[in-house]
């Protein structure tokens, strides 16, 4: 295949692109409503009118409008509905350009009322005037050409030249044209009023009937109205008389346009006669008239655009993505909803169930994306990527085209319309998820074992904010399960997802707590979630199958418990060994806090070992719950030994020796967000008096040792006392309170090898290993 084959490219003129013979031009469903507002029309007008100026002195003037990319569709395969006898021979499916399209065809039918009515005035007693009121009939016959095709017979024989999906039909016969989209009911209003040849006051636009708009948000078309008067009122300022300001349009004056040979050859093909040129100089109707015939002549055969024709959408869109710089790139599923559309059938759309879970997904897109086009795209890919996981395991990218490519291919997987409408539930599933408790924790389903409820908030909270996302696919599946479950099952399901939920959470701290890294994670979930799986393992209903079917926790959980097996982590002596001489805090935050907070869990000050913990009885402090993690008591984490030596040489060098060994869990606690952050990088003597008042059993005891902390140097701030009295019981800063010994390399280990075993003794519950 050779590369002409795929695109075409060329220069075009506004007039011939517009009016070019038996070519319509399309704006597919994906395309968002007309926009512009009056800035960029007035920066259009200002460009075109910069050009004319231009030309008066280079004779080769010419303003770019930048690339219009189009699919040239030659089987109507993009128009939806259409009677196919009846669409123009030529159709453009415009893919990058529609504002400015609409925006030229405003401009074209604005300079059509405004030459026509003037011209209509003149007294065509002399020269001049005859003159003028010819090549007013000229130009407006071709500005009529740019806005309007005429196909030669049938009673609605005149199309407007654009029209958007759905909303418009071409058709010569009465009772199937059908022009309702904003810009397609203006361009046939306005055509009529034009082909009038009694109308010679200016255009009175009429409102479309409510009733007739057809679910299209009666501010659009008024918004397009209110732009196009706003375009008559910038022309005819333009040309009228009176101080003009410094954002005004500035047209050549009659003088200029008089003087200028280069003008006059270039865009009427000869020089003016000279009665018209001396008639330019003080002729009140004359003199704006020409102005705006000279502008529109500009308009139409210096104006230009590059008009890139693609073969085939694909292209168009990729292309789309190179070129585009400024404008707001159309998502992966604002691309895909025609399909949708075009499977339920136009008519039937409105009441579909596959609208119903479109709603849902443009709904989220709204409220999460609405701030820029680059935060519609991320969000738009935060739920196509767990989507593909969801449906087949697949690991999309983030590039447009591929995920339009996807998309497709999985619906048009199987042709069965019910089978579809479930790809387009998993997509609204996917959304609800993240609305719901991978949003906002606290909104997992309700459930009769409250301890497990919570854990599962704390579980979704630590993979939330430790960004991994890559669960989101798998728990969207248990959280459909759910949603969609009967009243007899509802419980059991709710049950379901809490435990897997806080099964993954479990599987992530113990991975990453050994490896640091995601060390190959993601792809243990995409095995986990592909079609074709091993022996034994479980497995996931697929494309047309209920989202209700989803493989018991249990299977989940002894596959995740296989995979900690084949890496060597599976038994506690193993994972203690290895998590303890992991760096864990500069790998993650998020999982550094979940590795403590498990450690603390019903944990209490080793009386033997002063400095470390040990479980104590049940209930004595849960930690693991999501109130905790919420608990500004628990906040912050903070290295006991700070992170750099100090130049006073108040730490123990051996510290320093393993650069690893800083950032391990063995160094590290959770304390409230103290004031004064200096207090982190003071000796050992001092921060432990911080600890013993953060840990006091009373509140005197608590500020008799900030008394004593701040006699030898160590002043927390103003809101120190307040952060004491409100201080909980914290096991880990209590412990360290206790240690009255150097902190050394030895004690980070043997604190690294304890922690680790508590976190263990926790965690491990959660991904069904015997207690």
């Amino acid at each position: 295949m050779e590369t002409k084959e795929i695109f075409d490219a060329a220069p075009l003129s506004v007039s011939q692109f517009l009016s070019e013979t038996g070519q319509g031009l399309y704006i597919p469903p994906y395309q968002r409503a007309y926009s512009w507002e009056l800035p960029k029309i007035r920066r259009l007008l200002s460009d075109v009118a910069h050009g004319l100026d231009q030309l008066a002195e280079f004779e080769d003037s010419i303003c770019f409008l930048g690339t219009v990319i189009a699919l040239r569709d030659i089987n109507y395969t993009t128009v939806e509905p259409k009677y196919r006898s009846q669409v123009p021979s030529k159709v453009m499916t415009i893919i990058d350009g529609q504002q400015r399209m609409t925006t030229l065809l405003l401009l074209t039918t604005v300079l059509h009322e405004e030459i026509r009515v003037r011209a209509e005035k003149l007294t065509r007693d002399d020269e001049p005037s005859v003159w003028c009121y010819n090549q007013a009939l000229d130009v407006t016959g071709r500005l009529s050409n740019c806005f309007e095709e005429d196909m030669r017979y049938g009673e609605h024989r005149y199309y407007p030249r654009l029209i958007r999906s759905y909303y418009d039909v071409w058709s010569r016969n009465k009772g199937e044209a059908r022009y309702r989209s904003p810009i397609g009911y203006y361009l046939e209003s306005y055509g009529a009023y034009a082909r009038d040849p009694d109308a010679v006051k200016p255009y009175r636009h009429v409102p479309i009937d409510p009733d007739k708009t057809d679910g299209v948000d009666l501010e659009a078309y008024r918004h397009l109205d209110r732009m196009r008067d706003q375009m008559r009122s910038m022309l005819r300022k333009a040309v009228g008389a009176g101080v003009k300001r410094e954002d005004d349009i500035q047209l050549p004056t009659g003088t200029d346009i008089g003087q200028s040979q280069n003008l006059q050859f270039a865009l009427f093909n000869s020089e003016f006669p000279p009665s018209v040129v001396e008639q330019l100089e003080d002729d009140a109707k004359m003199t704006p008239l020409t102005r705006l015939i000279v502008f529109a002549n500009y308009l139409l055969h210096r104006v230009t655009v590059a008009v890139v024709t693609a073969k085939r959408e694909d292209y168009g869109f990729d292309m789309f993505e190179a070129l585009n710089t400024t404008g707001q790139p159309l998502t992966a599923i604002e691309t895909f909803k025609p399909r949708a559309i075009k499977e339920e059938g136009l008519d039937e759309w409105q009441e579909s169930e596959s609208k119903l879970h479109f709603d849902v997904v443009e709904a989220y897109l709204d409220r999460e994306g609405s701030s820029s086009a680059d935060k519609r795209q991320t969000v738009t890919s935060s739920v196509l990527l767990p989507f593909a996981m969801f449906q087949d395991g697949t690991k999309l990218t983030k590039r447009l085209n591929d995920q339009r490519r996807y998309l497709r291919t999985v619906f048009d997987k199987d042709p069965d319309i019910v089978a579809r409408r479930k790809v387009l539930a998993g997509l609204a599933q996917v959304a609800r998820f993240y609305e719901g408790p991978w949003g906002s924790p606290t909104k997992v389903p309700s459930c009769d074992d409250a301890t497990l409820r919570t854990q599962a908030g704390i579980a979704l909270a630590a993979l939330r904010e430790g960004g991994h996302d890559i669960v989101v696919g798998l728990l969207t599946r248990y959280f459909a399960a759910h949603r969609l479950s009967s009243p007899e099952t509802v419980e059991s399901s709710a049950r379901q997802f809490l435990l897997a939920a806080r099964s993954c959470a479990a599987f992530y701290a113990l991975w990453r707590g050994s490896f640091g890294s995601t060390a190959g994670i993601d792809g243990v979930y995409r095995s986990l979630m592909t079609h074709v799986v091993e022996e034994g393992m479980p497995r996931f209903a697929r494309f047309e199958r209920d989202l209700t079917e989803v493989p018991p926790v249990e299977a989940l959980q002894s596959y995740l418990k296989e995979q900690l097996r084949s890496e060597g982590i599976y038994d506690k002596q193993q994972w203690v060994a290895r998590a303890a001489m992991t760096p864990v805090y500069q790998h993650s935050k998020p999982l550094t806090r979940l590795l403590l907070l498990a450690a603390s869990q019903n944990s209490t000050p080793d009386s033997a070992t002063p400095g470390l913990v040990v479980r104590g009885k049940s209930g004595l402090l849960e930690t693991l719950e999501l109130e905790r993690w919420n608990d500004e008591a628990f906040a912050t984490i903070e290295h006991v030994a700070p992170q750099a030596p100090s130049s006073n040489g108040s730490w123990n060098a051996d510290l320093y020796e393993d650069p690893e060994l800083i950032n391990r869990i063995g160094n590290l606690t959770l304390l409230p967000a103290v004031e004064n952050a200096s207090a982190s990088n003071r000796a050992w003597h001092l921060k432990r008096l911080m600890f013993r008042a953060l840990s006091a059993a009373t509140v005197e005891e608590a500020e008799k040792t900030l008394a004593d902390a701040e006699a030898q140097g160590l002043r927390l701030g103003s809101g120190a006392g307040e952060i004491v009295r409100q201080a909980r019981y914290l096991p880990l800063v209590a412990a360290l309170a206790q240690r009255e010994e150097e902190w050394t390399a030895e004690f980070v280990e043997a604190r690294s090898q304890r922690l680790c075993s508590l976190a263990w003794d926790a965690l491990t519950p959660w991904l069904g290993f015997e207690p």
